[in-house]
């Protein structure tokens, strides 16, 4: 499921009403088998609290019934092989057209690049940083005005073993020659819940929502090879007290925009682990390698070793890596309405985190720090309607210049971050409201506050720069599996020092249209 997908929100939604305690949240995005477990999950669970006629108000008179009705219709092959309702399984079939996605953006300026200030030791290190008025939308930049573009997505199933996913988009932006680009598309062979992918795809590791520190969909899917357990498992004997646990591994090599000062297609390597010991309490540990490249000295089988499971970086050598490593929690707090009448439930999050800055002859693990912070409440003052988020993001926790930054292979894939959209030195303040006016209308607002250049260094005094920026959206499901949805952003850039042409205004208006077959 594509990490922009209704399912995400609508899942946290069943969570919060306890009607799902088996959901891994820090690995993303979710196969559809597995959307279809956690769904059937919520209906045993909603079907005897129907029973038990343990129904009121608004959410669980309406809400919940339409979002549950939804699921069937759009996962009823994941449904019926999991058993939750009656069918035909059709172990292969093609899909040629799945879903069409149309948007039409209209945006007053184009992307603020701000310049920005990094010690004399990293003179390789470019000196901007791009603020984007929209950003964890894999990689697409739009141009000031008119831009248009339209989606196909496809999908197909061999054997109940093979299968195959492809996204192709159509791009029409002002200024630019029209095209048509491979969003994502990938082919994958699963069996005893073992799942091997090979093609393009995005991924989000960690808690956060409006970012995180390691993986996000900031830049374009990548290139790669990951393999994965898609369902959770329980280990036998003393290792059950472990709880559920899932893990990704996969294996890319980044593409760094020409001209560019960095060694050009290095490897990246990730690990991530999730464990869930109670169903109230999530863990999760991530850690990226980047290193090889053109140019330089060949790799034996022992130097992939030292570099992706040791712990030095090795400047100056073939050996030579930037290691992220990041450790995130989760934590529940259910039926929270017992003793506070302010929401249904509460979710806790932080994912807490270090990279290795390559300066400074360090040898050791690394050790420049970074954070992201968040409350999720839902159905806010029990209204059935209301869920507010409230996140804070921080990379200058260490020292101010160093994390996504490293002389020879930054986490940048086609010149975009793969972590956090906020960038260097910087601190992210994001809040978000929603409301279901109706179960087919939702309306969402947010703030987002994005500060760069937050800390000075003893060579070098901070230049700072806010981004200010306002959204409102509104999102309705038509019949038919049809929906629309209009997005409004007003944007206030504050440049007091004029490193990035001054202060500015930007609007933005994003008109969506979808369909499934």
């Amino acid at each position: 499921m594509p990490l922009d997908s209704w399912v995400y929100p609508a899942l946290e939604r069943l969570e919060a009403y306890g009607l799902i305690d088996s959901a891994l949240w820090g690995t993303k995005p979710y196969a559809r088998l597995e959307v279809g477990r956690l769904v059937q999950e919520a209906m045993t669970k909603w079907e005897d609290r129907i029973s038990q006629r343990k129904t009121a108000g608004f959410a669980e008179k309406e809400l919940i019934p339409s979002l549950l009705e939804r699921f069937k219709r759009e996962f009823k092959p994941e449904l019926i092989e999991w058993g939750a309702i009656e069918g035909t399984r059709n172990p292969t079939f093609l899909k040629p057209v799945d879903e069409i996605i149309s948007r039409y953006v209209y945006q007053t300026d184009n992307p603020v690049i701000r310049p920005q200030t990094f010690p004399p030791s990293e003179p390789k290190v470019p000196q901007t940083h791009t603020i984007y008025p929209i950003y964890n939308n894999d990689g697409i930049v739009y141009q000031k005005h008119n831009n248009f573009s339209s989606e196909i997505e496809g999908e197909g199933r061999l054997w109940d073993h093979f299968s195959l996913y492809y996204q192709p988009i159509f791009k029409a932006f002002e200024g630019q020659n029209a095209q048509v680009d491979l969003e994502k598309g990938y082919v994958k062979a699963e069996a005893l819940n073992i799942e091997l992918e090979a093609g393009r795809d995005s991924m989000w590791w960690g808690p956060g929502y409006n970012g995180a520190l390691l993986i996000s969909n900031n830049a374009k899917p990548f290139d790669m090879v990951k393999l994965s357990n898609p369902q959770p498992i329980l280990f036998p004997w003393i290792f059950k007290y472990l709880g559920l646990f899932k893990f990704n591994l996969f294996m890319s090599r980044l593409d760094y925009e020409n001209p560019s000062p960095y060694i050009d297609k290095p490897l990246l390597h990730g690990i991530r682990i999730d464990l869930k010991p109670h169903r109230l309490v999530e863990f999760g540990l991530s850690y990226l390698t980047i290193f090889d490249g053109e140019g330089r000295q060949s790799l034996g089988l022992s130097d992939y070793f030292k570099i992706i499971y040791g712990s030095n970086t090795y400047p100056g050598t073939k050996l030579d890596s930037n290691k992220q490593i990041s450790v995130d929690l989760a934590i529940r707090i259910p039926n929270i309405d017992r003793f506070l009448p302010l929401a249904k439930a509460a979710k806790l999050y932080v994912e807490y985190g270090a990279e290795e800055s390559n300066t400074g002859g360090n040898y050791g693990l690394p050790e420049q720090r970074a954070s992201i912070w968040g409350i999720y409440l839902s159905d806010l003052f029990l209204l059935g309607r209301t869920d507010l988020r409230i996140e804070y993001a921080n990379t200058a926790a260490g020292k101010a210049y160093f994390w996504y930054v490293h002389g020879n292979t930054p986490p940048i894939y086609h010149d975009r971050i793969f972590g956090n959209h906020v960038g260097n030195n910087g601190e992210d303040i994001f809040i978000r409201l929603t409301n279901y006016l109706s179960p087919r209308l939702l309306l969402g607002l947010d703030f987002n506050l994005e500060k760069n250049g937050i800390k000075s260094t003893e060579q070098l005094a901070a230049t700072q720069t806010k981004s200010y920026q306002w959204g409102a959206d509104l999102d309705y499901l038509l019949r038919n599996q049809m929906s629309i949805k209009g997005r409004y952003i007003l944007e206030s850039f504050r440049d007091p020092s004029s490193i990035a042409g001054g202060d500015s205004i930007h609007h933005l208006f994003l008109l969506e249209f979808r369909k499934r077959f």
